[in-house]
């Protein structure tokens, strides 16, 4: 059966709930399964700056057969999300497609590329190695092992997310994952909390397992021993506590001296300076 070609547009003729189903579908059989709905598609990448008008759906015969978002944030640009159909892998459609986002960033002025990509998945790594992308650091998740009842403690003061957004915007030489960045955090569905107005921690509190999203303290209180504490105050308040795979590997001894577990999937930051 002979078929049309592949052509482009851009995601803004969808909405949340359909290219919630288009990623879902793109990402059959992926080294990572990954399904996501319409609802948590349009918290998320709202939280990460979308632009829906630069992110782009493939379509072949009128069917979507890849799909890439893309987030914004002045002259930097990433690649939040990319998913091609089985029946189009190993083609080549996976360098083509990425040429295309990378000479739309550059029309648009953009500067910086960033991507994020799942360690172990070879063929991907190497596609953007070969389109200039470089590796910049390894992210880590980690999973608390704390299962006992829920404790409140006084010494946690919640605060508005905002608060602690801006404490982390005055710190110029912060340099964080695009998942963990204070323009990202505010936007969640989240509550935030304050240790001895030094450290300060958000958290996406769930039923099943809580999302802890970023833990910060203040440059003049570090050395402290406060990270330490309020990662221990938040497994007694949230047993199971959880993290995405966004926190910098250099990290990683803090979550282990506290009790908590590493994720085995970890990913690749990476960079193309345009």
């Amino acid at each position: 059966m002979m078929h049309s070609p592949v052509v482009s547009k851009a995601a803004a003729n969808w909405n949340s709930y359909q290219l919630a189903d288009i990623l879902s579908h793109c990402f059959e059989g992926y080294l990572v399964s990954f399904t996501i709905d319409g609802e948590t598609f349009a918290t998320r990448f709202a939280s990460e700056d979308i632009s829906l008008n630069d992110s782009v759906v493939w379509l072949q015969d009128g069917e979507p057969k890849a799909l890439a978002l893309i987030t914004r944030r002045g002259q930097t640009c990433r690649l939040a999300a990319f998913a091609i159909r089985p029946e189009l892998r190993g083609q080549g459609y996976g360098k083509r497609f990425i040429q295309q986002l990378i000479d739309a960033a550059r029309l648009r002025g953009d500067k910086n590329f960033w991507l994020e990509v799942i360690v172990g998945n070879d063929s991907g790594i190497a596609l953007y190695e070969r389109m200039g992308f470089v590796r910049q650091q390894t992210l880590v998740g980690f999973h608390g092992t704390g299962s006992g009842a829920y404790r409140t403690t006084d010494e946690l003061v919640e605060i508005d997310p905002l608060l602690m957004a801006k404490k982390m915007l005055t710190d110029s030489r912060l340099r964080l994952p695009w998942l963990s960045a204070a323009e990202t955090l505010y936007k969640l569905p989240g509550k935030a909390w304050v240790l001895d107005e030094a450290a300060y921690a958000m958290v996406i509190p769930h039923a099943k397992q809580s999302k802890l999203r970023m833990l910060y303290v203040a440059p003049a209180a570090r050395g402290q021993g406060k990270a330490k504490k309020i990662l221990t105050l938040l497994q007694e308040r949230f047993p199971g506590l959880s993290t995405a795979a966004s926190v910098p590997e250099q990290v990683a001894p803090l979550y282990l001296s506290c009790g908590y577990r590493q994720d085995p999937i970890t990913q690749y930051e990476m960079l193309l300076k345009l």
